[in-house]
């Protein structure tokens, strides 16, 4: 019977199955749940359970957190971590991609290149070596 559970109570099944508030929560929620048994659910606690049943657990992970973050923040991993990080990335977002339905496998691939980008604008000297030519006057130093 439906009516014993709230909108809220509703609400409160689907946070657990997939909290959007960051993507680590994203991570941590539920991903093994697959049914509430005989009740009409609402249409995004049913798409939840469907995406856990369906995927598996890794699976449901990368799959909700490609489905509710459109963009994914490599700035965190920038400083302490430097380009460490980035190999696990590229490699993270090649998985996804197996899990990402056919209309998603080009954002997979256009976020991983985003991903890439971000460490590359973040930490530029990294990326691109000095010039072999430099010339100090006064204290400042020109790279030509």
């Amino acid at each position: 019977d439906n009516s014993a559970v709230t909108r809220s109570g509703w609400d409160a099944f689907s946070a657990v199955l997939c909290n959007t508030s960051s993507v680590n929560n994203t991570y941590l929620s539920n991903h093994t749940l697959h049914s509430f048994g005989n009740f009409n659910l609402p249409s995004k606690l049913s798409a939840l359970l469907e995406v856990n049943f369906v995927a598996g657990n890794k699976g449901a992970a990368i799959r909700k957190i490609l489905l509710h973050h459109a963009h994914l923040d490599m700035t965190p991993f920038h400083g302490a971590w430097d380009l460490k990080v980035l190999p696990f990335a590229v490699s993270w977002f090649d998985r996804a991609r197996g899990y990402a339905q056919n209309e998603d496998e080009s954002n997979v691939n256009s976020r991983k290149l985003t991903a890439v980008y971000q460490f590359a604008t973040a930490m530029p000297m990294l990326f691109v070596p000095p010039s072999s030519k430099m010339t100090c006057k006064r204290k400042i130093c020109e790279i030509n």
